[in-house]
């Protein structure tokens, strides 16, 4: 009896192990077999009046490339397009992720473009092809600016914090047509600890609405320093020399992109050790040192700083360590400068600190999370509107330049 007991018993073990392994062959085979697609994008960023930084990523490992032309009325299948790859160091890069730059472009000139991506098997070899699509429909668009320009729109949102309807919201109305670019003050995740809570939570929502076509601006804020992938915040954005403060400069108006970092000391438990932002805001403090001497920062008509954490707003009194941090490393810089409005988040409440001699030497204006930003900036000054979730204006001011 115990001899066939334990024949039944190797019988049903046998046949586990058999439905196991076809079970995961089977499984191995589908996932093998998922198809090849664009999962999110394309972004554009750093849109110049000679350059544009294009993104997107795919559910596969492929190289990638755009396609462009200067906009003449032709069907995109009329002839080869001019074909640039995502490469580094004379190689085409296999990845998810893909960033391809475009140069020597023509100012004030309308571009057609179609980002390619091809499968790279595990052998090395070639699999399918994905595109956006331009069978029956137009490709997609993007404008250089020009040289000179009168005006310029912004658009500003601080503190989305992954709300993806409350963008929606605030964006529904924009006139898009006149809007140079959209900037996220900072916040736009809770914690990176996913691609999810990138492109779920505000990334896709902006591709739908604009950024296929209109250039995002992207300041890095408190939370996205938080997460097991706030390291990798890089592969999913332009940042020129690849550093999270930058100049964007259009027209005669010079944008300074700063990195106020965490909002407390780097020892806090909530960091678990990880931070070292007391030295970073350190060496920021030179480079912004260097860009106040430049030509580009002396000639400019208009100067415009953003920076996540303000570093004065109503509480005084009760500053964080990264406020104090701001104020005593950046601030003395821009007061002795001179620049024309810092826009800040953070808080998730609005204010605005006007000028004030010893302390801010420009005004801050200080977005909350609920309230789309418009600054119209032209040679008499900053013309700054917002409008609340249900398209209605609460705010309407004028910033008048200094003669």
């Amino acid at each position: 009896m115990k001899a066939i007991c334990n024949f039944i018993r190797n019988k049903i073990n046998i046949r586990s192990t058999f439905y196991t392994i076809i079970f995961l062959m089977y499984s191995a085979q589908w996932i093998y077999a998922q198809n090849l697609e664009i999962s999110h994008g394309p972004y554009l960023q750093y849109l110049t009046s000679n350059e544009v930084t294009i993104s997107w990523s795919t559910s596969k490992n492929t190289i990638s490339w755009v396609e462009y032309y200067e906009e003449d009325g032709s069907n995109f299948y009329q002839k080869e397009r001019e074909q640039i790859f995502n490469a580094s160091d004379g190689l085409k890069n296999i990845s998810l992720q893909h960033s391809v730059t475009l140069e020597n472009l023509k100012p004030a000139t309308k571009y057609a473009y179609r980002i390619y991506s091809q499968e790279v098997k595990e052998d090395r070899s070639f699999g399918k092809t994905v595109a956006t699509k331009v069978y029956k429909r137009e490709p997609l668009y993007f404008t250089t600016q020009p040289l000179k320009k009168d005006q310029i729109s912004v658009v500003v949102l601080s503190d989305m914090h992954e709300n993806t309807e409350k963008v929606g919201s605030l964006l529904k109305e924009a006139e898009w047509d006149k809007i140079d670019f959209v900037l996220l003050d900072g916040d736009f995740v809770d914690s990176f600890e996913s691609e999810s809570d990138l492109y779920g939570g505000v990334l896709d929502t902006c591709v739908n609405i604009f950024a296929q076509k209109k250039p995002l601006v992207i300041v890095r804020g408190n939370h996205e320093t938080r997460g097991i992938k706030a390291h990798e915040l890089k592969k999913y954005f332009h940042f020129p020399e690849d550093k999270y403060y930058y100049t964007y400069k259009i027209g005669t108006t010079l944008f300074i992109i700063l990195d106020s970092g965490e909002d407390k000391a780097d020892s806090d438990i909530e960091y678990n050790g990880f931070a070292d932002f007391d030295a970073y805001r350190s060496v920021q403090s030179k480079w912004l040192s260097e860009v106040v001497k430049s030509d580009e920062f002396k000639n400019a008509e208009h100067k415009i700083a953003f920076m996540h954490i303000p570093p004065y707003d109503n509480n005084r009194g009760q500053e964080w360590h990264g406020d104090l941090e701001v104020r005593s490393k950046f601030v003395p810089i821009l007061n002795k400068a001179g620049i024309d409005l810092m826009v800040s988040g953070h808080t998730h409440n609005f204010s605005f600190q006007t000028s004030k001699s010893e302390e801010n030497n420009f005004p801050i204006l200080i977005a909350d999370h609920k309230t789309r930003y418009n600054l119209l900036i032209d040679k008499t000054g900053i013309k700054i509107k917002g409008i609340d979730m249900d398209s209605k204006e609460v705010l309407n001011m004028f910033i008048e330049k200094d003669k």
